[in-house]
């Protein structure tokens, strides 16, 4: 009988979703303003990143009436171009969301309006990096090139802070990480979800801050709030919504 044969498998199993776990943390998103790029890294970033450009139809996708480019627990967002990163987070079911700002100082300022959605957000990190080039050249936006500035050791965000807020401050990022909902009580995991973030949160040095009400989406997929534009939602009779400006 081939007693041994089932357990030496699952450990080969489990050494592989072992690795592949660990590398699944040094996965992220590079967005530029011309382009869009999956990278993956074996050190810690910059160093050895393979980056695959992604065809550019999700920068160029409808607002509505199209899947979410992402759905994932974890998300993190490189950038430069704050105007596509709202396009292509809107609507994305994210429950972290790291947002690392390069774009850097002296860059040409785009008008930046509205709001986007991202679905079961509970956690939001967001990090400026202090980029002084600003002359920034035109065509290296083009490629996934991976300024060390927009990536230091001390921008490393504890995966479980004690307060809903935490704000910090360095000689190469200021970083800016809420738990959404922790007021009224929300579990983190459990409960349903939205965050509707204004598209200032991605300009260069903004100050973050948040509030959440408990609320429900009605049998035709809406919010009791009017003047909030949102593709058709789940029915739900309680939902907490996160406001971040």
């Amino acid at each position: 009988m081939p007693s041994f044969s089932h357990p030496a498998s699952l450990i080969c199993v489990l050494l592989c979703m072992s690795v592949a776990l660990q590398r699944s943390n040094l996965r992220f998103q590079y967005v530029t303003h011309n382009s869009f790029f999956s990278c993956s890294c074996n050190q810690e970033p910059p160093l050895d990143c393979d980056c695959k450009e992604i065809p550019s139809s999700p920068l160029h996708r409808s607002q509505s009436g199209t899947p979410p480019v992402f759905s994932m627990r974890h998300l993190t967002v490189w950038f430069t171009s704050p105007v596509n990163t709202a396009h292509l987070l809107n609507n994305s079911e994210v429950h972290h969301l790291t947002l690392n700002n390069c774009e850097p100082r002296g860059a040409p300022a785009f008008p930046l309006e509205g709001h986007f959605a991202v679905q079961q957000l509970a956690r939001l990190t967001v990090i400026h990096h202090v980029n002084t080039d600003s002359h920034p050249d035109p065509e290296a936006d083009n490629a996934a090139h991976m300024d060390t500035n927009c990536y230091e050791r001390d921008t490393i965000v504890d995966p479980n802070p004690d307060t809903n807020k935490r704000s910090q401050s360095g000689p190469s990022a200021q970083i800016q990480d809420m738990f959404l909902g922790r007021e009224l009580g929300a579990d983190y995991h459990e409960q349903a979800r939205l965050g509707i973030i204004h598209s200032s949160v991605l300009e260069w040095g903004s100050v973050v801050k948040a509030y959440t009400v408990q609320t429900h989406i009605n049998s035709d997929g809406v919010l009791p709030f009017a003047k909030l534009h949102l593709p058709k939602l789940q029915e739900t009779s309680v939902i907490y919504v996160s406001f971040v400006y």
